[in-house]
């Protein structure tokens, strides 16, 4: 793109944000145009660049989703729009909660500067120099709309302007002489490559079932639809239902009948939008009450056929599973919150919300094969064109990158973690068959002890940090600790999505967990090194007990200046010792100071602990 090209495109985008407040002509949709419309029920959705399609509704018909798609062979820099449509049939929903600038334009966001509050039209655009990318097919924009009236009518965009760039990246359109692509200039298609689809989907109401009430009628108390729910309507029926098979059921703001779980448990599961609601639990036909007030979720909480008082649930909105103890009475609530995060592509998953700080996590299992996936953050696609072999444990991923991710799986149980803000995901791999198993940056898989609940492996490794996490069976265990060769118990917790930082000087460990406690030891064994005194002590260790190293020397009388060296490296301490000591002096490989031993003159044993660092020196006539 030549330097000319560039100002003018940073001058085209000022220029479409002013236009937004002046007159600038927009072409009128048939709605506009049209005199009243004919008594027939037709949606029909036109666009100067799409095929039209036409959708007939009914009376039962309350909501119309009206979606435009683009795929682009290049990147985008900036495009202006109006949609228009008939108010006198259709409403925009509320654009608070509905049409909110995220879900109207999933890949612009916050990029588009647009008026919804205009009579029959909306009108936007948007300019960014961080490019858009539609070259797969994605959502231009997409609008809801209530249904206030009948006949037919039109929704209808016109794309003033869309202008793509050969470039891919930011710094391409300015370091590089990649061209400005006008796919449409004043409303007219200039160049190929850029596609348009139309379509529309209906929201149905439910057929009524008995005659509608006189509006002057007072509805019963407990089907009133709580104040603080948002304007769609629930979809809760507002009649009592008929008795499940199991004969236990939520009742009242919430219809929702429980599944028998066996042992007198019984489960049902149901979305919900922000609100209060109120409820009993009926069994068998008979009411429990509880006048308690929860919010999201509860535990075992007491419920008695006595009591009149229904319960009040202050949802923020998400799934709720309800389970029912028949023998105890009481009610347990187990919530999820929406995710903001999934996979999709091959593998499509709903991350959910972890204890971890915009961690976003969940588990699938999955058999061997080549699986291809992006990632959704928050209605944006972002991506990553690596092929991970069964894990990854924080790979990059940005929404300017249009390459998926391939997942290379051995067969087994993964979960997927996503850092909404980092945009990192980790990906944890248990093999099947290994219910008790360290995961990671290697997997190995923990073997029955003969004490209750304590499983045991072995394992060689190099020196280097390895990312660890503990499987206790299936439900994977975290924290963010960093442990160096050993530990002495470190407590894991399935609602810690972190890795554990394993500091490995190389050697052979041994991983011992406790599926009760989730601790974890860690034993370490060095091996059979080479471990030697230097300088003018010319000594070599042998191994003589796990990590520790030996070995005597006759000195006579005098100084003599040494260091210690463990597989080829030095280790040093400055301190001066005096014919012995007891083991407290402890060497680092950071320090350069050699040691001194101030000797009266006969025999010295010096016994090195290779994964502690520490020496101790005996000496005898």
């Amino acid at each position: 793109m030549k330097k000319i090209q560039k100002k003018l495109s940073v001058v085209l985008a000022v220029m479409m944000v002013l236009c937004m407040f002046t007159a600038l002509p927009f072409s009128a949709s048939a709605a506009e145009t049209s005199e009243e419309t004919s008594a027939g029920n037709k949606i029909n959705v036109t666009s100067n660049v799409a095929d039209p399609v036409s959708y007939d509704y009914n009376a039962q018909t309350e909501q119309v989703v009206v979606t435009y798609l683009l795929k682009a062979d290049h990147m985008i820099v900036d495009t202006q729009s109006s949609l228009t449509y008939d108010s006198k049939v259709l409403k925009l929903a509320s654009t608070t909660t509905t049409n909110t600038k995220n879900k109207v334009f999933p890949v612009f966001q916050s990029s588009i500067v647009w008026n919804p509050s205009l009579t029959n039209q909306v009108l936007f655009n948007c300019s960014s120099l961080d490019l858009f990318n539609f070259k797969s097919e994605n959502v231009y924009c997409t609008f809801t709309f209530d249904v206030v009236g009948s006949g037919d009518t039109t929704v209808n965009l016109n794309v003033d302007y869309l202008t793509g760039t050969e470039a891919d990246t930011y710094d391409e359109l300015f370091e590089s002489e990649k061209k400005d692509i006008d796919y449409i200039y004043n409303s007219a298609n200039k160049v190929a490559g850029a596609a348009f689809t139309a379509k529309a989907v209906l929201v149905q109401g439910e057929e009524p079932t008995t005659a509608p009430q006189p509006t002057t009628a007072t509805q019963p108390t407990t089907v009133t639809q709580p104040t603080t729910a948002p304007a769609t309507k629930p979809t809760q029926p507002a009649t009592e239902p008929t008795q499940p098979q199991s004969g236990v059921s939520v009742t009242g703001d919430i219809a929702l009948p429980l599944a028998d779980d066996g042992n007198g448990i019984y489960t049902g599961s149901t979305e919900l939008e922000a609100g209060s609601y109120t409820f009993k639990m009926s069994v068998n036909g008979v009411a429990f009450g509880n006048g308690s007030t929860f919010t999201d979720k509860t535990t075992n909480a007491k419920y008695n056929s006595k009591w009149t008082s229904s319960t009040t649930l202050k949802a923020t909105g998400g799934k709720y599973t309800f389970k029912f103890n028949t023998a105890k009475n009481t009610l347990t609530i187990e919530y999820l919150a929406p995710s903001k995060a999934s996979i999709v592509g091959d593998i499509n998953l709903d991350l959910q919300a972890t204890k971890d700080a915009n961690v976003y996590s969940a588990s699938v299992k999955l058999n061997k094969g080549n699986y291809e996936f992006r990632v959704m953050n928050q209605g944006v696609r972002y991506c990553c064109g690596y092929t991970y072999k069964d894990l990854t444990v924080g790979s990059q991923y940005n929404s300017k990158w249009s390459s998926a991710s391939t997942l290379a799986a051995s067969g087994g149980t993964y979960t997927f973690s996503y850092d909404i803000d980092t945009n990192k995901l980790t990906i944890s791999y248990l093999p099947s068959g290994a219910e008790v198993s360290v995961v990671g940056n290697f997997t190995l898989a923990l073997a029955k002890t003969d004490k209750e609940n304590v499983y045991s492996g072995t394992k060689t490794l190099k020196a280097g940090n390895y990312q660890i996490k503990m499987n206790n069976y299936g439900k994977l265990c975290g924290t963010s600790a960093v442990v160096k060769d050993v530990t002495p118990g470190l407590v894991f917790n399935p609602k810690w999505s972190k890795y554990t930082t394993f500091v490995a000087t190389g050697g052979t460990y041994t991983f011992t967990y406790n599926t009760a406690t989730n601790t974890l030891v860690v034993t370490a064994d060095k091996g059979d090194i080479p471990v030697k005194v230097t300088g003018d002590i010319n000594l070599s260790l042998k191994k003589s007990d796990t990590n520790v190293f030996t070995g005597s020397v006759k000195l006579k009388k005098g100084d003599y200046s040494f260091k210690m060296n463990v597989n080829g490296t030095d280790f040093c301490n400055g301190t001066t010792i005096r014919n012995a000591t007891t083991g407290t002096i402890k060497y680092n490989s950071k320090y350069t100071s050699a040691s001194t031993l101030v000797a009266v003159g006969g025999t010295y044993t010096f016994a090195y602990n290779a994964l502690t660092n520490q020496l101790s020196v005996k000496y005898s006539k």
